[in-house]
């Protein structure tokens, strides 16, 4: 009895197997929880925003391309290394990574990039041997630890670690603190044999960086005119960074620049409403205000406060650094005077 039941079994898997019936293979057919389904790789996307890729798209800091393109020139006649680069400007969002990556692209050599900050301990030697004779690109460049600075000295000048030689390399620093590296590593600081100091963007080539951008990265209808350019540029601080995000919020919100400015707290010229309460605070604080005391008064950090807001308040001429702290000036007081009606 058992044999002609296993028998009978064989006989009907077979034909479970071989049927078709009337299945609609088109429908979703159910998996156990056992089924393995293999998932696709996930496919890399394209970035479709426009970086600068070559010195004749880079627009504005004319001196800085003159001074780049005659070493790299000269680099390539003589078969030799770039020399070490330092890049200063007095806030951020001016474009030293763009340049950097330029200077990568046109010596053809490896790029290697990372922030001070992210260096572990022993890690810098393995850095300069990832770069293999490319370009090893610091970026805030004055976070660097004093001893990790000094282990660089050799290594900039002779290219040896512990006196081994090692592959010929470019080290490219950035700096919002050229000051600091100056008076903290200043043996550091003079070997860097290009030190170049990044200037401001003034409001007609940030417009043309607008309209550059605007046509690289989106379609034709979204464009704006030159006039909405223009007030852009005029509320973007001086750097391209800004620039870029007020543009796309502009085109984002289907051209209605006035309610960006709104929406981003901007007053008239780059200023906003947080510019206007520490305005007010110094100015009520006529002996000067520590950068603690600001930084507590407005609920940030003091990095954030050194990088974003007061740049632009010491290159408006609208407040001083002075020894007992920061002080409003005469236009300071005249701007708070302009806008005493906004609260804040």
């Amino acid at each position: 009895m058992e044999v002609l039941f296993v028998i009978a079994l064989i006989i009907f898997l077979g034909k479970a197997k071989n049927y078709k019936g009337n299945i609609d293979y088109s429908m979703p057919r159910r998996f156990s929880p056992t089924t393995i389904k293999k998932v696709p790789e996930p496919v890399e996307e394209i970035s479709t925003v426009f970086t600068p890729l070559r010195f004749d798209e880079f627009i504005g800091q004319k001196r800085a391309k003159m001074i780049l393109k005659k070493y790299i020139e000269q680099t390539e006649i003589r078969k030799d290394i770039m020399p070490h680069i330092l890049l200063s400007s007095c806030s951020g969002g001016k474009g030293k990574t763009t340049l950097v990556e330029i200077i990568a692209k046109e010596l053809g050599v490896k790029f290697v990039e990372t922030i001070t900050s992210n260096i572990e301990d022993g890690k810098l030697y393995d850095l300069i041997a990832e770069a293999d004779g490319g370009i090893l690109f610091l970026d805030e460049i004055h976070g660097l630890k004093r001893d990790q600075a000094e282990k660089l000295y050799t290594v900039m000048e002779r290219f040896k670690v512990d006196g081994k030689p090692v592959k010929k390399f470019t080290l490219i620093g950035a700096t919002t603190e050229l000051g600091e590296i100056i008076k903290d590593m200043k043996p550091f600081y003079d070997r860097f044999k290009i030190p170049i100091e990044l200037e401001d963007y003034n409001e007609q080539e940030l417009s043309m960086i607008g309209k550059q951008y605007q046509e690289k990265t989106f379609e034709l209808h979204e464009h704006l005119n030159s006039k909405k350019l223009f007030k852009i540029a005029r509320n973007s601080r001086g750097t391209p960074r800004n620039l870029i995000k007020l543009l796309e919020a502009t085109i984002y919100f289907g051209g209605k620049l006035d309610v960006v400015l709104d929406c981003f707290n901007i007053i008239k010229d780059g200023f906003t409403k947080r510019d206007l309460k520490v305005l007010r605070y110094i100015e009520k604080n006529d002996k000067g205000v520590g950068l603690q005391a600001l930084s507590c008064y407005l609920g940030i950090s003091t990095t954030n406060f050194q990088f974003e807001i007061e740049p632009y308040l010491l290159s408006s001429d609208l407040i001083l650094r002075t020894p007992r702290g920061r002080k409003i000036t005469p236009e300071g007081t005249l701007f708070t005077k302009q806008y005493q009606h906004i609260k804040v």
